[in-house]
């Protein structure tokens, strides 16, 4: 049967190619003689007819310029140089345009490409041509003794000479009927040349029907039998593609459209398996990071890392140890799964990875591919400010989800933002490998995420997350801090929500704690007493003021050494 089918098949194509065949033939043909006429067009009748208006032009002119010098009025010296040089060119180039026109004539007459009514054609002008230089030289003659009179002064003399030329009045019918000559001689020309593309279209279009035609009783014979198979495979492949897996077709034969069938029906085996295994894996590796580290081509894993600007999120459970031990394993892990969910869905749809989940800590990050360089920072603390209120809810609704009435735990999360250079890509053993960001802005964060504990704030974010992100968000500076482990100090700010968000009082607030802080680093510390104490007044738990009046309070009774910069030395992770 597959061998029955391959030789019909090949038959219908070879009766196809065999029409194809005929039709070029015969439009080749007509496309060589339609070659041929254009080409008569554009060497022979275009340039001619350009040589005989261009000379029916320079003769006119030449009389212009005649009359121009007898006329003597307004003329200079100069001037009559300049005309009886250009008249002098005339000359010249009339002499020239009609030994081109001859020569373009004669070769058009002998050349073969040319029909014979093309031919016989441009023989006739050969004598036109002779008989009209003949003339047209009388007269350039004539008129150039004029202007050559006109040039040396002699003014009656010269326009008795130009009274003369009227003599060669029938010049421009002889021009006007040369040029109509040729400009039939090119219309004819064209004609043809329309004839044959018409016969080109025309032929073309009848071949094609037949094919079609053809073609059409070949496809009704070939698929009939076919018909009722390759509907039960689409159907089964619109399932599958649909994402519901089809049960195994039946294979009614041993041809090819059976060996389709029983791959069809391997492929959603092996589907199948790949769905499990991806539903399996989905819920530990983001499918982002799946795309970006594997070939699609091979299927392999890139081994690749790269140093980037990365921001790296952290965030933690304040006090959850005591929290842990005050629920049983499930509701510890109920609670963990809500806001890790929550992190994470926020997270995802900002464009940032979640890394790993460390005890109760969310480790995440954007970078490139994933997000942007442009706006990773921003879009990180978007997130975090929508976290905090997906946080809050969590909070305001703990006693439902640990089903406890009286001591409920507070439930509040500390996060961190740092933006930096960092190594990014597939980190590990040959065996076990993650694809992850290390780097100084994974550490910063993690050090800027337990600071949070020193000023009472909940989100902390580095300098170079501000720079980037100023622009869509509200923050204010806290202080600049040397963390744990790093000797360069780091400027950082407490992220408060998004751009336009803050009232008046926290507005207020706000510029009383840089008076404030601008006092504490130059030592004033009345003054900046005097503005944190403001703050509080404004805000009564605000955890930065706070620390600074300690912070003062000890430096009034033990002022800080000669040289001090006003950075804060963190003693611990």
């Amino acid at each position: 049967m597959a061998t029955s089918l391959r030789i019909k098949i090949l038959a219908g194509v070879l009766t196809l190619l065999a029409l194809f065949a005929v039709a070029l033939a015969v439009t080749l043909y007509f496309v060589k003689d339609s070659g041929d006429e254009v080409a008569g067009i554009v060497e022979y009748h275009l340039p001619f007819v350009a040589r005989i208006n261009a000379l029916d032009v320079y003769t006119y002119e030449i009389e212009i310029v005649g009359h121009e010098l007898a006329d003597q009025r307004n003329v200079t010296p100069e001037y009559i140089k300049q005309r009886k040089a250009r008249a002098d060119e005339l000359v010249r180039m009339i002499d020239q345009l009609f030994a081109e026109a001859a020569r373009l004539a004669e070769a058009g007459s002998n050349d073969p490409r040319n029909d014979l009514a093309d031919r016989l054609a441009m023989a006739k002008m050969v004598g036109a041509v002779r008989a009209l230089e003949t003339d047209t030289k009388k007269f350039t003659v004539a008129t150039y003794r004029a202007i050559t009179l006109a040039a040396d002064g002699k003014i009656p003399e010269a326009r008795e000479a130009l009274n003369g030329l009227q003599e060669f009045e029938d010049l421009d019918a002889v021009f006007e009927s040369l040029r109509n000559q040729s400009n039939r001689m090119v219309a004819l020309s064209l004609a043809e040349t329309k004839g044959n593309i018409i016969n080109i279209v025309w032929m073309n279009l009848a071949l094609f029907g037949l094919a079609a035609v053809l073609g059409l009783i070949a496809f009704l014979v070939f698929t009939g039998r076919l018909q009722k198979t390759f509907r039960g495979l689409t159907a089964a492949f619109r399932q599958t593609a649909g994402g519901q897996f089809s049960d195994p077709l039946p294979v009614t034969s041993a041809d090819e459209i059976g060996e389709l069938t029983g791959s069809f029906n391997e492929m959603v085996t092996q589907l199948k398996a790949k769905e499990k295994l991806r539903d399996a894996f989905g819920h530990f590796l983001d499918p982002r990071i799946v795309a970006n580290v594997v070939d699609p081509a091979t299927g392999a894993l890139r081994h690749s890392a790269e140093r980037r600007r990365v921001t790296v999120f952290f965030s933690d459970v304040e006090g959850f140890s005591a929290i842990g031990e005050q629920l049983t394993a499930d509701t510890l892990v109920r609670l963990l799964n809500s806001y890790f969910t929550a992190a994470t869905e926020v997270i995802g749809r900002s464009n940032g990875i979640v890394d790993k989940f460390i005890g109760d800590s969310v480790m995440a990050f954007w970078a490139s591919p994933f997000s942007e360089g442009e706006t990773q920072a921003r879009d990180a603390c978007l997130a975090a400010i929508e976290m905090a209120t997906a946080f809050a809810r969590i909070r305001s609704d703990i006693s439902n989800i640990t089903g406890l009435r009286r001591n409920v735990p507070r439930f509040d999360v500390r996060m961190a933002i740092a933006t930096g250079e960092s190594v990014i890509g597939t980190i590990g053993s040959e065996t076990t490998k993650s694809f992850t960001v290390i780097g100084d802005s994974v550490n910063i964060a993690s050090r800027l995420e337990r600071i949070n504990r020193v000023y009472g704030t909940q989100l902390l974010i580095n300098e170079d997350c501000f720079q980037l992100a100023e622009q869509e968000i509200e923050a204010r500076e806290i202080d600049v801090v040397a963390v744990y482990g790093k000797s360069e100090p780091v400027r950082i700010y407490e992220l408060l929500g998004t751009r336009g968000c803050l009232d008046g009082a926290m507005t207020e607030l706000c510029g009383q704690f840089a008076t404030g802080l601008q006092g504490y680093r130059r030592r004033e510390w009345d003054q900046a007493e005097r503005a944190f104490r403001e703050c509080l007044r404004i805000r009564e738990h605000d955890g930065p003021s706070r620390a600074f009046l300690s912070r003062i309070a000890a430096f009034v009774a033990t002022p800080p050494p000669d040289g001090w910069d006003g950075v804060w030395q963190a003693t611990s992770k």
